[in-house]
C-alpha cells in the first residue's frame, strides 16, 4: 500500500494538525463542488469512471491483439506518442519489470522529431520484425504524425501494404479525427481514447494498457490498485485522505512559505520515469496564470554527487518529496571475507539495506542541517498493483492541488502557443 510520511517536515510550527485545521473547510468545499461538477475541468475527470467501470470487452480485445504480437515473435514494438501518450506507460514498464531480464518484444519509444533519432531508428528496424503503436487523439500533433508516416512507410516497404496492417495499432479518438480516419481507411486495429480524459490522465486507457499487455504486465492488478486508490482518496476529511493532505502541504509551502520548487526524488533507476510522470502531471496541470510549483526530478544516490551540494546548502526555495519502495524486487546479501577494498563493515548487509541507509542519512542531513522540508511517499512493492495505486493517487492529489490554486488542473492552454508558432514557420494554414 502507500504511506505519506510528514515526520521530516522541519519548518517551524508546520504539522499535520496545522494543515488539517487550515484546510479542512476548503477541501470539503472543493470536494463537494467536484461531486456536482461545479468547477471548471470536472468534465475531464472521466478517468475516475474508467477505473471503476472498465469495459471488459475492450480489455479482451486488447489482450487478444497483444497475444497475437507476442506469439508471432515480433522483436521491436515502436510506440509513437508524446507527453501523456508515453510517459505514464513507460513509467509502468520501468517500475514493474526488471531492467535487464524482460521478456517479449522490446519497446522503443518514439517521442520527438530529431532527424538523427528517427533516421537511426528506421535503419535499425528495417531488417527486423517490428510493429507500430501510434497514439494521438486527433492525429494532428506533428511529432507523432511525422514519425508515424516515416515508420509506417518503412514497415510497408518491408512487408507490403496489406501485410503491414496486422502490425499496426492506432490508439485515437473513437469517432473522428485525422488518425481515426486514416486507421479506418487502412483497416488498422484501433482502440479508443475517451473525450473526457486528457493526455496526462490517459495511462489507464488503451494508451497505456495495451502496451502493458504487450510487455506482460498484469493490467487487472493495475486496475485493482487504481480502484483501491480511488476508494482511499474519496473522503474529504484530511485525516483519512493522504493525497489531499499532500496537496494541502504543497499549497501551504508554495503560497505561505513562498517555496517555488518541489524536488521529487527516487532511489531506484527503475522509478525515474515515475518521476517523469509526476513531473508531467503536476507541471502541466498547475503551471498556469503564473502559479504553481516548478517540479524537478533527482535520482539518488547518483545526483547526490552532482546536485548534493546545492540541495544541502543552496538557495532555500524548495522542498523535497521522496518515493521509496519498502520491498525491493531483487536484493542480495554482500559477503565480505577480506578487507582489501575496505568494505568489511558491509559484511552480511543487503544492497537494499545499504541503499536505504543512504536515504536515511540524506534525509537527516537535508532536514537537520540543510533545513529543507521533506516528505516521503512509501509503497510496499514496485509492481502492477502499486503502479495503478500510485498513478491514481497522484491524479487525485493534483486535482485537489489545482483547485486550491484556483486554476483548472485539466486543461493546458499554454501548450498550444509553440504549436501555432511552429506551424506558422512551417507554412501550415491554420
Amino acid at each position: 500500500m502507500l504511506k505519506f510520511n510528514t515526520k521530516n517536515v522541519c519548518s517551524r510550527n508546520l504539522s499535520d494538525a496545522l494543515i488539517i485545521r487550515k484546510y479542512r473547510a476548503s477541501v470539503k468545499r472543493i470536494s463537494d463542488d467536484i461531486s456536482i461538477g461545479k468547477l471548471p475541468g470536472t468534465e475531464m475527470m472521466g478517468w475516475q469512471d474508467l477505473i471503476r467501470n472498465y469495459e471488459t470487452s475492450e480489455l479482451l480485445s486488447m489482450r487478444k491483439k497483444a497475444e497475437q504480437w507476442i506469439s508471432s515473435k515480433i522483436k521491436y514494438v515502436l510506440v509513437i506518442g508524446i507527453g501523456g501518450s508515453y510517459v505514464g506507460v513507460r513509467a509502468a514498464i520501468d517500475m514493474c519489470l526488471t531492467p535487464f531480464n524482460q521478456t517479449g518484444p522490446e519497446v522503443i519509444w518514439v517521442h520527438n522529431m530529431s532527424s538523427t533519432y528517427l533516421c537511426s531508428l528506421m535503419e535499425k528496424v528495417q531488417n527486423e520484425k517490428f510493429a507500430i503503436i501510434v497514439i494521438s487523439k486527433s492525429g494532428t500533433t506533428l511529432e507523432p504524425a511525422l514519425a508515424f508516416r516515416l515508420l509506417r512507410k518503412t514497415l510497408e516497404k518491408k512487408m507490403g501494404v496489406a501485410a503491414s496492417r496486422k502490425n499496426i495499432v492506432a490508439i485515437t479518438d473513437y469517432e473522428k479525427g485525422t488518425l481515426h480516419d486514416l486507421a479506418k481507411k487502412n483497416h488498422y486495429v484501433t482502440f479508443g481514447i475517451r473525450n473526457d480524459i486528457g493526455g496526462r490522465f490517459s495511462t489507464l486507457t488503451p494508451v497505456g494498457m495495451f502496451i502493458m499487455m504487450v510487455k506482460g504486465i498484469d493490467t487487472l492488478m493495475v486496475l485493482k490498485g487504481a480502484k483501491q486508490a480511488l476508494n482511499d482518496t474519496s473522503s474529504s476529511t484530511l485525516d483519512n485522505n493522504s493525497a489531499f493532505l499532500y496537496a494541502c502541504y504543497r499549497h501551504y509551502l508554495h503560497t505561505v512559505k513562498q517555496m517555488n520548487i518541489e524536488s521529487f526524488i527516487v532511489y531506484e533507476p527503475s522509478l525515474t520515469f515515475v518521476g517523469e510522470m509526476w513531473k508531467q502531471i503536476f507541471g502541466e496541470s498547475e503551471g498556469k496564470q503564473h502559479k504553481g510549483l516548478y517540479p524537478t526530478l533527482c535520482l539518488f544516490t547518483t545526483d547526490l554527487h552532482s546536485m548534493g551540494q546545492y540541495l544541502q546548502e543552496g538557495t532555500r526555495n524548495f522542498f523535497e518529496t521522496t518515493l521509496m519502495v519498502k520491498e525491493p524486487m531483487l536484493d542480495k546479501i554482500v559477503s565480505v571475507k577480506d578487507d582489501d577494498d575496505s568494505l568489511k563493515y558491509l559484511n552480511n548487509r543487503s544492497i537494499d539495506f545499504i541503499n536505504k541507509k543512504a536515504f536515511e542519512g540524506t534525509i537527516a542531513a537535508h532536514t537537520k542541517l540543510g533545513k529543507v522540508d521533506n516528505f516521503v511517499i512509501e509503497i510496499t512493492k514496485a509492481d502492477a498493483y502499486h503502479f495503478g495505486y500510485l498513478f491514481t493517487w497522484f491524479a487525485m492529489t493534483v486535482t485537489m492541488s489545482g483547485y486550491l490554486l484556483k486554476i483548472n488542473p485539466f486543461n493546458q492552454p499554454g501548450v498550444d502557443a509553440y504549436k501555432k508558432n511552429m506551424f506558422k514557420l512551417l507554412g501550415k494554414k491554420i
